[in-house]
């Protein structure tokens, strides 16, 4: 069953993540910047779907694209999953990392460096932005 806006907003809260997320994952990520548009959508049925099917109620999501959901994890961990697969795609060990995933597909979408800057400064300490910013290798 998926929770109202309200439940999904305190269990990102409870989290602690950036307020950014809440934005993400409850009205979608061109609500925080346009780039966000395709990458960072909110999260909807599928997301929920996931939850269900695998019984992992310590799951909460932050942003999905297309039946791709990126969740925090009860244990601090964060997965990528994607609704028609048994298991997750990819394991992030830190919020950072998750962040890092999402800014390389949008480097590899070809968004502007600026662009990159300010999503990264949206989701992430000023400290841990130039990491962030570094894609990965895939």
């Amino acid at each position: 069953m998926e929770p109202t806006g309200e439940e999904l907003t305190k269990r990102i809260r409870a989290r602690t993540l950036p307020e950014a997320v809440v934005t993400i994952a409850t009205r979608g990520g061109e609500s925080v910047h346009p780039a966000l548009e395709y990458r960072a959508g909110s999260v909807w049925s599928p997301s929920w779907a996931v939850i269900e099917r695998s019984a992992r109620t310590d799951l909460v999501p932050l942003w999905a694209c297309g039946t791709t959901t990126v969740y925090s994890t009860g244990d601090g961990t964060f997965l990528e999953w994607d609704a028609e697969e048994d298991h997750p795609w990819t394991t992030f060990v830190d919020f950072p990392a998750a962040v890092r995933s999402l800014l390389t597909d949008l480097y590899e979408d070809e968004v502007d460096d600026d662009d990159l800057r300010a999503v990264a400064a949206l989701l992430l300490p000023a400290h841990q932005v130039q990491d962030a910013l570094r894609p990965e290798d895939r």
